[in-house]
């Protein structure tokens, strides 16, 4: 079950689960969101006691820029991609996919499909367009560093960028990044290539970063701010 609640101004979407043990906080700067879920015999009354405990730590983390409102998928409605802002545009046609023509990202529509479909079909365009870029950046970090995944992956992640696992050689990207400028792209592919270097996040790390990406610090500073919904 899920709904969405005001919070000090700032919308909060709330999932309930059965039997949930814990309660889970989440910032999300791809998509501008902040997301609660926890179980659903505390209800709203408990999820509305939670933040208001937890809202000195929140609201260190967040400004009111950053929370935005979920996107509708209309015509005219502006998306991002590669970090440039694109209008969607609604047309009709024999196979539900999107496609960038000229100025426009186009969503061609087989049959009527509700927000959430709509949302579906362009989150998998991003999916295909990282997919598609990250051959040619991969093998450029990986010749630059000396450092060669095994498999990498493209999922949905919304509150990470990307992550990895160093024993396998195994790196997942968030197909949220074809928001993004290819730059992030890269810093992202670099910074989990070094945790094949490093696992934790400790000096060595960053001492990595500083050498192999020098302006890392910029580029994460971007990320967390989510993109404007241009009208």
């Amino acid at each position: 079950m899920k709904e969405k609640i005001d919070f000090y101004g700032y919308p909060i979407d709330l999932t309930y689960g059965k039997g949930q043990k814990n309660i889970y906080l989440r910032i999300h700067p791809s998509q501008g969101k902040i997301s609660l879920s926890l179980d659903q015999k505390l209800g709203k009354k408990g999820a509305l006691a939670f933040l208001e405990d937890k809202k000195d730590w929140l609201f260190q983390r967040i400004s009111p820029h950053q929370v935005l409102e979920d996107p509708d998928y209309i015509e005219g409605e502006r998306h991002f991609l590669w970090g440039r802002p694109y209008p969607l545009k609604l047309v009709q046609g024999d196979k539900n996919r999107v496609d960038l023509r000229g100025d426009d990202l186009v969503m061609t529509l087989k049959e009527d499909l509700d927000r959430e479909g709509r949302e579906t079909l362009l989150l998998e365009f991003y999916r295909s367009q990282v997919k598609a870029r990250v051959p040619d950046r991969l093998t450029y970090w990986s010749k630059n560093l000396g450092l060669y995944p095994k498999e990498w992956r493209v999922k949905k992640m919304d509150s990470r960028w990307g992550t990895c696992n160093p024993r396998d050689r195994r790196i997942w990207l968030s197909l949220y990044l074809a928001q993004r400028p290819v730059q992030a792209l890269d810093y992202v592919l670099v910074h989990e290539l070094v945790h094949f270097l490093e696992d934790h996040h400790n000096g060595a790390f960053y001492a990595y970063l500083d050498r192999l990406f020098p302006e890392w610090r910029e580029v994460e500073e971007s990320l967390n701010q989510p993109l404007a919904r241009m009208p």
